[in-house]
C-alpha cells in the first residue's frame, strides 16, 4: 500500500507551483541527415513542483515523512492534485532532489518541493 502526504502539512503547494508534460520521445542521430525520433513510451513521469509554508512542527513532519515513511525519499505516495480538486496523484521525489526549506522569519519556513508524477 502506498503512503499518502501526511495530513499535518498543507494540502497543496500554497506558495505556487509548476508542472509539465513528460517527455517520452526517443531521438536517434544517425551519420547523416536529420535525427530520426519517435515515441519510446507514452508512461513517462511529469515535473511538478512548487513552495509551501510550513511551521518548524511542520518542518519536523515533512523530516520524518521522507526520511522514515520514505526511505530516504525512495517510495512513491500519493499527494493531493493542486489542478483538479479532489483527485490524488502517484507521485515520488525526484534523485537528488529531496524537500529543502528556509526559515523566512519568526518560526514560519519556505519550502521547495519538487515531484515527478508517476503514470
Amino acid at each position: 500500500m502506498v503512503d499518502a502526504w501526511p495530513a499535518e502539512l498543507p494540502q497543496c503547494l500554497n506558495v505556487g507551483f509548476s508542472e509539465g508534460e513528460g517527455d517520452g520521445i526517443l531521438e536517434y542521430k544517425p551519420d547523416s541527415g536529420p535525427s530520426i525520433t519517435r515515441l519510446r513510451t507514452s508512461a513517462s513521469v511529469r515535473p511538478l513542483s512548487g513552495q509551501m509554508r510550513l511551521t518548524r512542527a511542520q518542518v519536523a513532519v515533512l523530516r520524518n515523512f521522507y526520511k522514515v515513511t520514505l526511505i530516504g525519499g525512495a517510495l512513491p505516495f500519493t499527494f493531493p492534485d493542486p489542478t483538479v480538486t479532489g483527485e490524488t496523484l502517484l507521485v515520488r521525489f525526484p534523485k537528488g532532489s529531496p524537500p529543502n526549506w528556509q526559515q523566512i522569519g519568526g518560526g514560519v519556513f519556505r519550502t521547495g518541493i519538487s515531484f515527478e508524477v508517476l503514470p
